[in-house]
């Protein structure tokens, strides 16, 4: 008796034994990674239906081999949920991301389906197998467009033979800046340098601190293109005095050459409101600076109206030449 059981307890524990997995890599394979870098930024145009291709590239990281001895599961999917927490759109397969109105989707290379989460499991019958690591990645418009940084997942999308893991997607890139498709502007060739002659006048034309003479009118233009029937650009601007670059007052400064006292520059929009001075920056947001209007598709010249006047600034202007100096810098957004 005690030598049967001692007999039926080896069987147990060769029973219990490590079990050879159901699949194995070919001698010399291995799983392999392709490495996904988007461009950006990704360029949105307005006039996209929901549903448009916004970007769609192709990364591959080539094949591995492997025999599956049994049945099992092929088990394939993204890594982690995605990104954004959203869940699916309504568009098959595709995925929301950190910007609004854009989604993502992968694609099997080979099988052209979709990868999804929750991951899915199919049977996989014993046999040999040569996973590939190829996938499509598209940008989706799904609605409505707000500009923004798109962060991915660095483990994308993945395939599992059983145990094995033997294809990933990763992606290098951690984000994708996505912008409407805006007009693009740049100051006009022939308008680098505006000059604008404020005439000759008598001390006597002054009336006392902030007389001044007649405005005379000026623009400064930009040449405009693109957009696609995008949202339109914003246009800023900022003067600043180019005599005293801390000027943040609303009067310009005589230029360090000029002989008259008591005279200084005024600026001013077609409102009437005088220009306040900044530092010359293209932050939108920059102390002194002003909206001056918005350029849309189509819209190939942009022009900001200004006038420019002398002012008393002194108890006694003085003959003698005067003129003023600044540079206007442009922000859009």
């Amino acid at each position: 008796m005690k030598q049967t059981k001692g007999w039926a307890l080896a069987c147990l524990v060769a029973a219990s034994g490590p079990l050879h997995a159901a699949c194995q890599y070919y001698d010399g394979q291995g799983p392999v990674v392709a490495l996904a870098t988007l461009d950006s930024p990704i360029v949105v145009s307005a006039l996209l239906p929901v549903g448009a291709t916004l970007s769609s590239r192709v990364f591959s990281g080539g094949s591995t081999g492997l025999a599956c001895t049994r049945d099992t599961e092929l088990d394939t999917g993204w890594v982690h949920a995605p990104a954004a927490g959203a869940g699916t759109t309504e568009l098959e397969g595709v995925y929301a991301t950190s910007v609004p109105g854009v989604g993502i989707r992968i694609r099997d290379q080979g099988t052209d389906e979709a990868y999804h989460w929750p991951r899915r499991r199919t049977p996989l019958a014993a046999d040999h197998y040569t996973p590939r690591a190829s996938y499509r990645v598209e940008l989706i418009k799904t609605g409505h467009v707000v500009e923004g940084s798109l962060r991915l997942p660095v483990e994308a999308v993945s395939q599992q033979y059983g145990e094995l893991e033997p294809t990933r997607l990763r992606f290098l890139s951690p984000e994708v800046e996505v912008m409407l498709d805006k007009p693009t502007c740049d100051v006009a060739s022939d308008a680098h340098v505006m000059e604008v002659n404020l005439g000759e006048h008598h001390p006597r034309d002054f009336g006392g601190m902030g007389s001044g003479t007649v405005p005379q009118p000026f623009s400064l233009r930009l040449a405009c293109q693109g957009g696609q029937g995008g949202d339109p650009l914003f246009v800023h601007v900022t003067l600043t005095d180019a005599t005293d670059p801390g000027n943040r007052g609303d009067v310009l400064n005589l230029r360090s050459s000029a002989t008259a006292t008591g005279l200084g520059v005024q600026v001013l929009r077609p409102n009437g409101q005088p220009v306040s001075y900044g530092a010359d920056s293209p932050v939108v947001g920059n102390q002194g600076q002003f909206q001056a209007g918005s350029v849309v598709y189509g819209e190939a010249v942009f022009t900001v109206p200004l006038r420019a006047r002398y002012v008393q600034t002194g108890r006694v202007v003085t003959p003698g030449s005067a003129g003023a100096l600044a540079t206007f810098t442009f922000a859009y957004n």
